[in-house]
């Protein structure tokens, strides 16, 4: 037979069961903790959701208030939609209040119109007058001054902008679909409101102007600590905006209309849309996925905007879950942290069950040794195992028998 050591037999065996013991419970707890783990990405994502909806909410959402406030300054005789001067200041600081606003502007019935827009470091007014079809462009600085004043003919009216004519059908206040500005020649949406008299004669409509590289900006700016991709999209589920690059698409006629998001070159995006959709006709309730792409792991989410922005729009968001669980310890890290734990503790607990069973063994071997040199002389052996130390008292009785007979043998 093989001999062993005391400390393999203790050793071995205790923590053959340990670790079966540890890894019994750990996959018993392992759905839990995956379960837990599902449940924490849904917290997280649904409250990043929740702030993209209310910071987008509240980025947007100013443009209409100023197109309607405009509108209620007007009717209560605050502001003289005649008096251009008047106007003039009055938009210049609805842009300088809202940095996001691009343009803000008046067009009346009769096809006149006024606008205010920011021009790097100063503002611009634009006011045309369309019985002579002149314009008249001023530039001011950031303290208010008049810089420059040019007048020109132009071709433009406002009564043929889609901002226009769908507010003047509506009667009340719309956003428009993706559109190119007639100033700037760049891509973006208006919020618009119409303008009544006390006799509700229609005579005009306030609109603001977003810019849509603006809009991509500012959802850009929220995605960057989760690296997510946002987009916003129309009740058509047109991309009326999205994080990164700007979209759109160009007609044969050159006009721009919003991009459908089946035709979005990104195929996370394109999946991503496809999933959550199908998802959502068989339970409407549900606005949050899980999808698998290129081996990496996305929460898909897509919620509406609330009933008081006034457009049916929707926001759709792809997480990573890796970036949102980054300081979160892998479970198989815990793991393996528990086994080399467990396995330390019993190394040092067999070590010192061990060693109070060896020691005193070891010294009662060599007194052993002594004896058969008739030598009885030695130190006193203690044990606070039972066992051992009645086999110490059993020696102790021989030991003596033994040390009356050497004594005999002398004499």
């Amino acid at each position: 037979m093989k001999k062993k050591t005391l400390f393999s037999l203790i050793f071995t065996p205790f923590l053959l069961v340990s670790l079966a013991v540890c890894i019994t419970v750990f996959f018993l707890f392992n759905e839990r903790f995956k379960h837990d783990e599902a449940a924490l990405l849904t917290k997280i994502s649904s409250q990043i959701n929740k702030n993209i909806i209310e910071k987008t909410t509240n980025y947007l959402l100013p443009a209409i208030l100023i197109s309607e406030l405009s509108v209620k300054l007007s009717a209560s005789g605050v502001i003289d939609i005649n008096n251009n001067g008047q106007l003039e200041l009055y938009l210049i600081e609805q842009i300088k209040a809202y940095p996001q606003l691009s343009k803000v502007y008046l067009g009346k019935e009769n096809g006149d119109f006024i606008m205010a827009y920011r021009d790097n470091k100063s503002f611009v007014t634009k006011i045309i007058y369309q019985q002579n079809k002149k314009e008249e462009v001023k530039q001011y600085n950031v303290f208010g001054e008049l810089t420059s004043a040019t007048n020109q003919e132009t071709s433009f009216d406002p009564r043929t902008r889609s901002w226009y004519f769908q507010t003047k059908e509506e009667e009340k206040a719309i956003w428009t679909d993706l559109y190119m500005f007639f100033t700037g020649k760049r891509p973006g949406i208006t919020a618009s409101y119409p303008l009544f008299n006390d006799n509700q004669t229609f005579e005009g409509v306030f609109g603001v102007d977003l810019e849509l590289s603006e809009i991509s900006e500012f959802l850009s700016f929220q995605k960057k600590y989760y690296n997510s991709k946002i987009i916003i999209l129309n009740y058509k589920n047109e991309i009326v905006a999205q994080s990164g690059n700007i979209v759109f698409k160009t007609l044969k006629d050159g006009q721009i209309v919003p991009m459908h998001i089946n035709e979005h070159g990104d195929d996370l995006i394109q999946e991503s849309y496809e999933k959550i959709t199908s998802i959502q006709k068989k339970d409407t309730a549900t606005n949050q996925v899980t999808l698998t792409y290129d081996n990496n792991n996305y929460l898909i989410s897509s919620i509406s905007f609330p009933s008081y922005f006034g457009k049916n729009w929707k926001v759709m968001t792809i997480l990573p879950k890796e970036k949102l669980l980054d300081n979160k310890v892998p479970a198989n890290i815990i793991f393996y942290i528990m086994l080399i734990g467990i396995t330390l503790l019993i190394l040092i607990i067999t070590m010192l069950i061990v060693r109070s069973i060896t020691t005193p063994i070891k010294q009662l071997t060599f007194d052993l040794q002594r004896l058969r040199y008739k030598n009885v002389d030695g130190k006193i052996i203690k044990s606070s195992v039972i066992e051992v130390s009645e086999l110490i008292h059993v020696y102790s009785d021989i030991k003596k028998l033994y040390s009356k007979t050497f004594t005999k043998e002398e004499k």
